[in-house]
């Protein structure tokens, strides 16, 4: 797995992409328009002249530059613009599904959520036939089994065959997808955690929260956040400013202005030296101070710092 970079373009407010490896070596120079993080083996990279394409771990350009925008591999798939549609793209690099969508969602489950519109949604299979009707505001990917999709401004849950398993009953902006068997969605102003029936299993009783990672969910209460176990136990005080899902035991954090990573207790593993830090990916993860960016590793060891004033892509969301 390689690792976005960028550096400055003298003489101008755009950046130049290239990649490290986990080690923090320069595998790809710095000489792409953009880039994405890698997955499943591949980034995407958008070359001079505005088309992307995608380079493998060794820096070789696999799949030519001849598609529009960036796209992430995800389940053998990848969503990306062709024409001035979207369609799904294999790792050979052909059309696995045509471009004839608006808007497509990365596949999970052997459904992607898609528009032919930008005000309609549904689900598609691998065929790139809708099997759920296009009747829905937003969509969120399938996990566990169910999908959120709103209606009217109201979130449920659906089925892989379209059947409504939890009712629209839920609201705000956004909804969690199926973790550890529980999903995060809010009532009334405040959210909790819903099991597979939609009842209630930790009550609607916090400002805000995140998926289950690794056993613990981060929430928030009196603007600050804690971690709450799978019985909805808080194992860790509301008191950071910010905090990320576990991965790999460590979450980012966030207190009176300074930021690292933290256990599942609360203990600084990466002591908080930097503005801002991100999840990881992979082996690696961006943290932030001042104008410069760096890769570090899980111990804190810093690999890569790039130069005041560059670019930073923060990683993408997990389904």
């Amino acid at each position: 797995m390689l690792f976005p970079i960028s550096v400055p373009k003298p003489n101008s407010s755009e950046d130049l992409v290239g990649f490290i490896d986990a080690g923090g070596r320069v595998i790809v120079p710095p000489s792409y328009e953009a880039g994405s993080y890698f997955s499943e083996g591949k980034g995407a990279v958008v070359c001079e002249g505005g088309q992307s394409g995608f380079v493998d771990s060794v820096g070789a350009l696999v799949i030519p530059a001849s598609f529009e925008g960036l796209g992430r591999f995800h389940s053998g798939l990848c969503s990306i613009g062709g024409g001035g549609a979207v369609g799904f793209l294999d790792h050979g690099g052909k059309w696995f599904i045509p471009p004839k969508f608006l808007i497509a969602s990365n596949f999970s489950e052997g459904r992607s959520f898609v528009s032919l519109d930008g005000e309609t949604f549904g689900f598609v299979d691998l065929r790139g036939e809708f099997v759920i009707r296009p009747e829905f505001q937003k969509c969120h990917a399938f996990s566990q089994g169910l999908a959120g999709v709103c209606r009217d401004e109201q979130w449920g849950y659906t089925d892989h065959r379209g059947e409504i398993r939890i009712p629209h009953v839920f609201e705000g902006a956004r909804i969690q997808g199926f973790r550890s068997g529980l999903a995060g969605v809010q009532i009334d102003g405040r959210w909790g955690f819903v099991d597979y029936s939609g009842n209630f299993v930790i009550k609607p009783v916090y400002e805000d929260l995140k998926s289950f990672s690794e056993g613990y969910a981060p929430v928030r209460r009196n603007r600050k956040w804690g971690l709450i176990n799978l019985n909805g136990t808080e194992v860790l005080d509301c008191r950071f400013d910010e905090l990320g899902e576990l991965d790999g035991g460590l979450a980012f954090a966030k207190i009176d202005g300074n930021a690292g990573y933290v256990s599942s207790s609360g203990s600084w593993v990466i002591q908080p030296e930097f503005d801002r830090c991100y999840r990881f990916w992979g082996s690696l993860a961006v943290a932030r101070k001042g104008d410069v960016y760096s890769y570090i590793r899980r111990n804190g060891q810093v690999v890569w710092t790039s130069e005041p004033g560059a670019i930073f892509r923060s990683p993408p969301i997990v389904i």
